[in-house]
């Protein structure tokens, strides 16, 4: 059953996570691994190398060998951890080393004579023993497992470690679910109820919910859905009044939360408890990922976990909304979800490329990790009322910090390096009139691979949200189908693809039947668009909304927005004056010139001031970019740049002779500390290619310009030819300076304008890979 085993995989997965969070925890507090921060498998090789260092009694390179037993079996117990978590996780390190090996090295260590001899640590022995069950069950080694699982009680009495019993218990029954044998999880376990659970010293044990979890899901695989049900409520029961305010206990009940809303759900019963439930998962889910920092969480072994945990949030909601599409709640639920999945890794990646940042940008990522280090991660009974003080001083300390960046900066940084959870009621006003689509692919606990999911937004503040599956028109666009290699419009793949067959399998269908029976050419509607992964490489406009041959660009003015969560005012603002203009002259950009009167008979074009009137352009007083958009003194309104692009993330760039002092690049880096205007249009390639990694919103130069505060951006998703930004740029500006308009709106028009010379619009698709990105 597929909710059995979407469970037991969410649990082996987060088990896993929290023991490498634990390892890695140990090596961030002795050795750096800043270098390795912005690289996952390079931080957990790093690790790993150290660890066995550590255990083969070698110490560090700063450090005297260590010659400690306790310490070696930690450290090869600590390799294992990590190396087991990658490998669940589909990136496996090789080091010639059998994983269940180390785990038995680190019991060796603790019984140096042998086995039946004295033991010199039982808490860790009996730890140990533990992981290397689950270690051996995750991999399918089901029968050795069951053999390596110690169910009597006699080895735990005395270590310290009794309320592992349950955690053993639980591996032995996941290996007999596994393999297909629910019935022998109660010959196996259920006489422990009386013998063991009941008892005195055993009922109140923290872990005794797993116990019950595991006959739960048992009886879920046997059908009997009502006792599942039952089993699954006394588990959550005993766990809240028992528990322990630390993180692994915050894990236990996101499990079990989540799974008695998907068995609750795949009932089909109860149908508001199972949403309520979802919400409190998502509530659980964001409570973990807190009390693991904000900015640094993107790189964290647990983190890494969470991202799968919403993509089976989002799962569970879009069974509810197919059984239940006018449910309001459930779709509230999906829409958080995905924000929350694609919100809060700017700040991360920020601090992976923090070298690089401008220095008072640098400063506020170091305030908030700061800030953010003041918690202890996982407190224990005794120290809790000193973490609620630390917490409390926290909130304060970051709360005044995000105060401070939106004073003195703006708030769109301010929500990249403090970001607060999302008000949806918010968001809906402030998008207002317009339809809105959001887009997410999450992985999920039984495969990394991504399933899609979609919300839309009508102006009446209705929310749809469902899972959709991309078909063959997807895979004919997205070759590899991983946003990397997406085919480029070339004349003989022109012919292959089928652009309405595209938009049937992206686009809704109630938002297709407004497009084709509610608006037109000259009555469109406003659609805002925040796509995610390969989405973000898609040319829009390009899309045809029926068999006609009738283009979205016909029917809708398109903005973009790297999220939902980027959002700050309900429309983009009228181009206005005074524009900086600057055409690198190694462009064609004869048209750009025309367009604002711009003389470029004699080869190079100055950096150029111009109004949207009929003035007559002049050379501005400063001949380098970067030094009129940092001038607190000049009030650009607009900015016209036509030079080359390229690169990725905070090394996204524009060549710009005149920036002498960095290579003649300018970067996303630099931009970040710079005034932008409120409007501006990017004639060049890539600048607009924002490809949202799995963990994190996109980072690059559009979003560096919207950080910089821009309202409203243009900018290329790939590769254009010069001659066609050209004259879409000729377009657009002639529309700006005919009269009152918006950018987005002066983009269709100038879309449209090429589109209606069909031949052109056939020959070539640049005009369609030009997109308005808006805060």
């Amino acid at each position: 059953m597929t909710d059995v085993r979407r469970s037991l995989a969410r649990e082996t997965m987060l088990g896993l996570a929290q023991e490498a969070e634990t390892a890695m925890t140990v090596i961030r507090r002795r050795d750096d691994l800043t270098a390795a921060v912005g690289d996952e498998r390079i931080m957990f090789r790093k690790a790993v190398e150290l660890f066995l260092r550590q255990a083969n009694g070698q110490g560090t390179a700063t450090e005297r060998p260590d010659l400690d037993w306790l310490l070696r079996s930690e450290s090869f117990t600590h390799a294992a951890n990590v190396l087991r978590f990658c490998e669940h996780m589909g990136m496996p390190l090789d080091f010639g080393r059998n994983v269940e090996e180390l785990y038995r090295s680190g019991l060796a260590e603790i019984r140096p004579s042998g086995a039946g001899t004295l033991t010199l640590d039982r808490l860790s022995e009996v730890t140990i023993t533990h992981l290397l069950v689950r270690s051996l069950r995750s991999i399918g080694a089901h029968h050795e497992s069951l053999r390596r699982a110690r169910l009597d009680p006699e080895f735990y009495f005395g270590s310290g470690a009794e309320p592992r019993i349950a955690d053993v218990q639980f591996e032995a029954g996941a290996c007999l679910l596994s393999m297909g044998q629910p019935d022998q999880v109660f010959t196996a376990l259920g006489e422990s109820e009386r013998s063991y659970w009941e008892t005195p010293e055993a009922a109140s044990h923290t872990t005794r919910h797993r116990y019950s979890f595991i006959l739960a899901l048992a009886h879920h695989a046997r059908y009997e859905t009502g006792s599942a049900i039952q089993r699954l409520d006394q588990a959550l029961d005993h766990l809240l009044e028992n528990r322990v305010p630390d993180t692994r206990h915050l894990v236990y009940e996101l499990s079990l939360t989540l799974t008695l809303a998907e068995v609750l759900a795949t009932a089909g019963s109860r149908p508001k408890r199972t949403i309520a439930l979802a919400e409190k998962s998502l509530d659980i889910t964001e409570r973990i990922r807190e009390r693991w920092g904000v900015i640094a969480r993107t790189r964290t072994p647990l983190s890494m976990a969470i991202r799968r945990v919403y993509g089976d949030i989002a799962l569970l909601v879009a069974s509810v909304t197919r059984a239940h599409p006018k449910s309001r709640a459930a779709a509230r639920i999906g829409l958080r979800v995905c924000l929350s999945a694609k919100q809060t890794g700017f700040a991360g990646h920020l601090r992976a490329g923090e070298q690089v940042l401008p220095p008072r940008i640098r400063g506020l990522v170091a305030q908030a990790l700061n800030a953010e280090s003041m918690t202890l991660a996982d407190p224990t009974g005794a120290t809790a009322e000193l973490n609620v003080e630390q917490r409390q001083q926290q909130e304060q300390t970051l709360g005044t910090l995000r105060r401070q960046i939106e004073r003195r900066l703006n708030s769109m940084l301010a929500d990249m390096i403090v970001p607060t959870p999302t008000d949806i009621s918010h968001l809906l006003r402030t998008i207002g009139d317009r339809h809105a689509l959001d887009f997410a692919g999450l992985p999920h606990s039984l495969d990394n691979k991504p399933r899609w999911f979609r919300t839309l937004i009508t102006p009446d503040d209705t929310i749809r949200f469902n899972e959709f599956e991309p078909g063959e028109h997807f895979g004919t666009y997205f070759v590899d189908r991983d946003g990397e290699t997406p085919w480029v419009g070339s004349p003989d793949a022109a012919g292959q693809l089928d652009w309405h067959g595209l938009a049937r399998e992206i686009l809704p269908p109630e938002l297709l039947r407004r497009l084709r029976n509610s608006c037109s050419r000259e009555r469109p509607i406003s659609l805002l668009i925040s796509a995610h992964r390969e989405l973000s490489l898609l040319p829009w406009p390009a899309l045809e909304v029926d068999d006609d041959g009738t283009r979205l660009l016909h029917r809708a003015v398109l903005t973009h927005t790297p999220a939902l969560t980027c959002l700050s005012r309900p429309s983009p603002p009228v181009v206005s004056g005074p524009a900086l203009v600057r055409l690198v002259s190694d462009l064609w950009i004869k048209h750009e010139c025309e367009a604002w009167g711009l003389n470029a008979s004699d080869g190079a074009v100055p950096l150029s001031r111009c109004e949207l009137g009929s003035e007559s352009p002049r050379a501005t007083r400063r001949q380098q970019l970067s030094a009129e958009l940092m001038d607190p003194e000049e009030e650009w309104r607009f900015i016209h740049i036509a030079a080359h692009g390229d690169g990725s993330g905070l090394d996204q760039h524009l060549h710009l002779p005149e920036e002498t002092k960095t290579d003649q690049m300018l970067t996303a880096a630099h931009a970040l500390a710079l005034r932008w205007p409120e409007s501006t249009l990017m004639a060049s390639c890539h600048l607009g290619k924002i490809v949202n990694v799995a963990d994190a919103e996109p980072l690059g130069f559009v979003m560096a310009v919207l950080t910089g505060g821009s309202a409203c951006v243009v900018a290329a998703i790939d590769e254009v030819d010069d001659l066609s930004a050209s004259r879409l740029a000729r377009h657009l500006v002639q529309s700006i300076r005919s009269g009152d308009i918006r950018l987005d709106h002066a983009l269709r028009r100038a879309q449209l304008a090429i589109v209606d010379a069909a031949h052109e619009a056939e020959r070539d698709r640049s005009w369609a890979r030009f997109n308005t990105y808006v805060r």
